[in-house]
């Protein structure tokens, strides 16, 4: 009986294939979703500057929003939907809070849909 000398190596052509495909459609996403993380964060800091400025403490629902809307406008926010912030009174304070939702086509009929929500207490 004769040995084996060799023996197949590396990756098919398919297996190649599958693996470039595979790159582009997550790359796809990452170049597509990434904006919209990317501003929640900027809405997250935005939100947690306000609760801790002293003077958010002493304004009205309306006032709140306005220093939100200002710091928004600051970091070049301005994609977010009409009423996604709130501020409701709580026992001690207010709570400030965000809950909106960004659709985004990836490709073809296929379409991600991203949910993004956060609320910060403002004490008096």
């Amino acid at each position: 009986m004769q040995a084996r000398t060799r023996t197949q190596v590396g990756a098919s052509f398919w297996g190649i294939l599958f693996g470039l495909a595979l790159a582009a459609l997550l790359g796809t996403a990452v170049i597509k979703l990434a904006p919209h993380y990317m501003t929640y964060l900027t809405v997250k800091s935005v939100m947690n500057d306000v609760a801790e400025d002293p003077e958010s403490a002493d304004r009205g629902r309306r006032g709140v929003l306005d220093l939100v809307d200002k710091r928004l406008y600051i970091n070049g926010v301005a994609s977010l939907p009409k009423g996604a912030f709130s501020v409701t009174p709580q026992k001690r304070g207010k709570e400030l809070g965000v809950d909106y939702e960004v659709r985004e086509h990836l490709f073809g009929n296929l379409d991600a849909v991203l949910t993004f929500a956060h609320t910060v207490q403002i004490k008096e």
